[in-house]
């Protein structure tokens, strides 16, 4: 006679699956966090950056060319303009970042000079800051 084949089939059970999605979508989801703090402080540092260099620019310009140069903020469209009879330059801001201790105004005179001042950029979670010390033609990023 014959004998009836028992097969057996060996799987995961509804609950195990569950359990995997859970663990799987948790790694996920913690790496999308990760990358957006990555991408928040990225757009931080290259702000800084960006604005440092280019008041840097401006002052080198304004010593090799003699002339003076107008640093113009407007906090409500996020743009710093750098303004010269030769020299012209727009930055905008990301509409995440705040710039402190910057003014509507500000002039780097003929000679390369810019008063003393700190300025603060911040993105609502971590800050830094820019020291300018223009009478000896530095920019320190702290």
């Amino acid at each position: 006679m014959k004998k009836a084949i028992k097969v057996k089939f060996s799987g995961f059970t509804l609950v195990e699956m569950i359990v995997c999605l859970v663990i799987a979508l948790s790694l996920v989801m913690l790496g999308t966090v990760e990358i957006s703090a990555y991408r928040q402080q990225l757009v931080l540092n290259n702000t800084t950056k960006e604005i440092k260099s280019s008041i840097e620019q401006a002052a080198r310009f304004s010593t090799i060319k003699h002339e003076s140069v107008t640093i113009i903020y407007q906090p409500d469209t996020k743009i710093l303009t750098f303004k010269g009879r030769g020299f012209s330059q727009n930055i905008q801001i990301a509409s995440t970042i705040t710039i402190y201790g910057l003014k509507s105004t500000m002039l780097i005179t003929n000679d390369g000079i810019l008063a003393p001042k700190t300025i603060t950029i911040d993105d609502g979670q971590h800050s830094q800051k820019i020291k300018l010390q223009m009478l000896w033609g530095r920019a320190i990023e702290e």
